[in-house]
């Protein structure tokens, strides 16, 4: 019986030293928040503007960084850096698919066009030195014609609107 009643004598003094030779500073909240802990910065000190912004880290220890959040880009709370609301990614995809769509579903009508396959010899390649015209017919982006004003021939005249189509064939005014 005398080992246990050693081992707890040991145990006993061991942890009396321990605890008289420890530091002795007293620890309350305003030391901690003045010497121990970095004191997080007030919102704006950061960033480029004052605001809304996020918490970022940076590579120094115990320095923080501050992104700004852009939530309307009409406005002039938006700068370079700038996090980006969801909901405004959202709106902006929603508007780029939109445009996308409009630019590749153009509408399309055909038109029937002239093309000199054969001049008088020795002549220059103009209309007026055509001995053989091919009809050709061409498709290309715009609305179906309606009306005879819908058809507007490169030269200026007008050409003339049938079945939703221009034909250029003779173009009214220049020939």
């Amino acid at each position: 019986m005398r080992i246990p009643i050693l081992t707890f004598g040991a145990i006993a003094s061991i942890l009396t030293i321990n605890s008289v030779m420890a530091d002795t500073t007293v620890t309350s909240k305003t030391y901690v928040d003045t010497t121990r802990q970095a004191t997080i910065p007030a919102a704006g000190t950061n960033a480029s503007t004052p605001g809304t912004t996020v918490v970022t880290y940076t590579g120094t220890a115990g320095t923080i960084g501050e992104r700004g959040i852009c939530n309307d880009p009409d406005e002039d709370d938006c700068n370079d850096g700038d996090l980006v609301t969801n909901s405004l990614l959202n709106s902006t995809m929603d508007w780029v698919e939109g445009e996308l769509e409009s630019a590749t579903n153009l509408p399309t009508k055909t038109i029937t066009t002239r093309v000199c396959i054969r001049w008088i010899d020795g002549q220059s390649h103009t209309d007026a030195n055509c001995l053989l015209w091919d009809l050709v017919d061409a498709t290309v982006y715009g609305p179906q014609c309606t009306q005879n004003s819908d058809c507007i021939c490169p030269c200026g005249g007008s050409a003339t609107c049938s079945s939703g189509r221009c034909d250029y064939l003779f173009c009214n005014g220049c020939l």
